[in-house]
């Protein structure tokens, strides 16, 4: 139990990926997942790395895959082995890791539509703050690829995109993806973990806490899509594309339908997954899920956009995502978005033709008898899934990479 607990706070700590519990004003009732959609098996690609907590395709269409290891940096696997040197290594010196702990964390990855040309990708993560009584800042930073070792990032080369100051900002990090567009997609938590005092802006669409964001990264530092619903609306951000998420920890573009696909962590009760639209309100703090978290002076519930699927603390304790399958390994996976939860739990959300979806657990045949608990689920080039993170052996907690395959 010891070991368990600290897996969850190693994770909890440093991504902040935080599930507080906290009274909500009534609770909707929801059914326990029973029904099993399918079985799976783990394959192990790798225990090296510490803290994974993302998996890339390399997007030059090679059988490299990218791993991002939590505590700043990012490894190669090519021919089922890692290379020897971390593609980029951000992680803070001793000194600044005993000043601020959360310093180097890195919370996402993602690579330009034209890496194979310029080489160019993203990385959004915890920094140093000169602002005494914050711990740290969240940045969001364009890095180039060496041009004649691109197994190599040049660290000198980054150039800052995006910053955010604030108490708690290192905890709102999240994830960033490039959609079909072209135009790069931030999440930003609204989450102020034990600060008591927080005071909740994801309705206050004058920050960027709690919000989903769409910039043009192509201009510096970054532009404005002229299509981005508040564009020139006085006392709005431009860059918001969608509000009301406490923390959308992970989120996917479908690449059939290019529908955007967020699982947004809850506080105490419910955790829950949505169809990300243009300009939506998904209704964090009013809102937790379906039922009301604080319902302070809003009266109108219909003026938000309501999950696909929510489920109670009795199926897990924070959602992390996933993706649309389209892969080949798992053939019931097929169309369906495949998630998971930090407790291990696998799921599938299933869409019937009355436009409801239907969740069922999936079983892991081979499923180790110590606790995992998943960081990141992702896909590689041919939409295979794999997931991450800690694995509690007697030994101790360390890092695992399954690739999910048929039983």
């Amino acid at each position: 139990m010891k070991n368990l607990l600290f897996c969850s706070v190693i994770l909890l700590t440093c991504s902040g990926l935080y599930c507080c519990k906290q009274n909500t004003e009534k609770a909707t009732a929801i059914i326990e997942t029973t029904v099993i959609d399918t079985i799976v098996k783990f394959q192990l690609v790798t225990d090296a790395i510490d803290a994974p907590v993302q998996l890339s395709a390399d997007p030059e269409k090679t059988d490299r895959i990218f791993i991002t290891d939590l505590k700043g940096k990012i490894w190669i696997l090519k021919n089922d082995s890692l290379v020897s040197r971390p593609f980029l290594d951000i992680s803070p010196t001793d000194s600044v890791a005993k000043e601020a702990e959360a310093v180097g964390n890195i919370n996402g990855i993602t690579f330009h539509p034209e890496y194979a040309k310029n080489h160019k990708f993203y990385v959004c993560y915890s920094a140093p703050t000169t602002i005494k009584e914050n711990q740290a800042k969240l940045v969001v930073s364009e890095f180039t690829a060496n041009e004649e070792d691109t197994d190599i990032a040049d660290v000198q080369s980054e150039r800052r995109i995006l910053e955010l100051e604030g108490k708690m900002a290192f905890a709102n990090g999240a994830a960033i993806k490039f959609g079909p567009d072209g135009y790069l997609y931030i999440s930003i938590g609204d989450d102020g973990f034990i600060d008591e005092n927080y005071v909740h802006r994801a309705q206050d669409l004058n920050y960027l806490n709690g919000k989903l964001l769409r910039i043009d990264i192509d201009k510096t530092p970054y532009g404005i899509p002229p299509d981005n619903p508040f564009v020139g609306m006085k006392d709005i951000r431009p860059e918001i594309w969608a509000y009301g998420f406490r923390k959308m920890w992970r989120f996917s573009f479908d690449p059939i339908t290019q529908e955007l696909i967020g699982a947004d962590v809850g506080e105490g009760n419910q955790e829950e997954i949505d169809i990300v639209e243009k300009g939506g309100n998904y209704g964090w703090p009013i809102m937790e899920g379906d039922s009301v978290f604080n319902k302070s002076d809003f009266d109108d519930e219909l003026a938000f956009v309501p999950p696909i699927n929510t489920y109670a603390r009795t199926d897990g304790v924070c959602v992390i995502g996933g993706s649309f399958y389209h892969g080949k390994s798992v053939a019931r996976f097929k169309d369906k978005y495949v998630f998971c939860d930090h407790n291990g739990n696998l799921f599938t959300l299933a869409k019937s033709t009355k436009d409801q979806w239907t969740k069922q657990l999936v079983q892991v045949s081979n499923r180790s008898e110590d606790p995992f608990l998943i960081n990141s689920i992702n896909t590689d080039q041919s939409n295979e899934l794999y997931v991450m993170g800690f694995l509690n052996t007697v030994e101790g907690p360390g890092g695992v990479v399954y690739k999910i395959v048929g039983e």
